[in-house]
């Protein structure tokens, strides 16, 4: 059993910044859920959208199934203008075939894969059409609740990192510099400037 409170008292002592964000948010709740072939599609359907609009689209997306099951079979026997109607690109709809394909040839095997480490992980999901750094990174964290992951494509955290820490969202160099005061639990700090970035203007 993880001790979070054990974790964020680490990060306040490593990062003082942090540790005023880590009060001002308040205790980490983060969750390993059902890292399937549906969790995935949702970060796919997710990439470059905001939140409002990725839930709108998975939610159509979901109902185009039985009981809201999302099978490789069932993305691979679904039509790609039916799949487009719920809101999915031309893009998107290929990314999401190329992965239930690959998943139905056993090329790619989910929950073996999530006993692997992260850059196994990584590796594999990147031979997919469409999966980049950021889809894995969130993927990892969201997904699997690992522990040691910056998200750093994303364009949501690079904002928050800017707020917080008056960093240029285009320092990429610096931003790292900052996470790598995390380790090993970059993704606790970055669940914690997500919510940061969250609040109410």
């Amino acid at each position: 059993m993880r001790d979070y409170a054990e974790i964020t008292d680490y990060l306040r002592k490593r990062d003082k910044r942090l540790g005023k964000i880590i009060s001002e948010i308040g205790a980490f709740r983060m969750t390993k859920r059902r890292a399937d072939l549906g969790f995935l599609v949702g970060v796919i359907i997710s990439q470059q959208l905001s939140t409002a609009a990725a839930d709108t689209i998975i939610a159509r997306f979901q109902a185009l199934f039985p009981e809201g099951k999302i099978t490789a079979e069932g993305i691979l026997e679904t039509p790609d203008s039916t799949l487009r109607a719920s809101g999915l690109s031309a893009r998107k709809c290929d990314y999401i075939k190329d992965l239930s394909g690959k998943i139905r040839d056993n090329s790619l095997n989910l929950s073996k894969l999530q006993s692997e480490d992260d850059d196994t992980i990584r590796r594999e999901l990147i031979q997919v059409k469409g999966i980049g750094d950021w889809t894995v990174d969130i993927f990892l964290i969201f997904g699997l609740a690992r522990l040691d992951v910056f998200p750093l494509k994303d364009l949501a955290l690079r904002r928050a990192v800017t707020s917080a820490y008056g960093i240029p969202p285009d320092d990429m160099a610096a931003m790292l510099k900052v996470a790598e005061n995390w380790r090993p639990y970059r993704s606790v700090g970055s669940w914690y400037l997500f919510r940061y970035g969250d609040r109410p203007s």
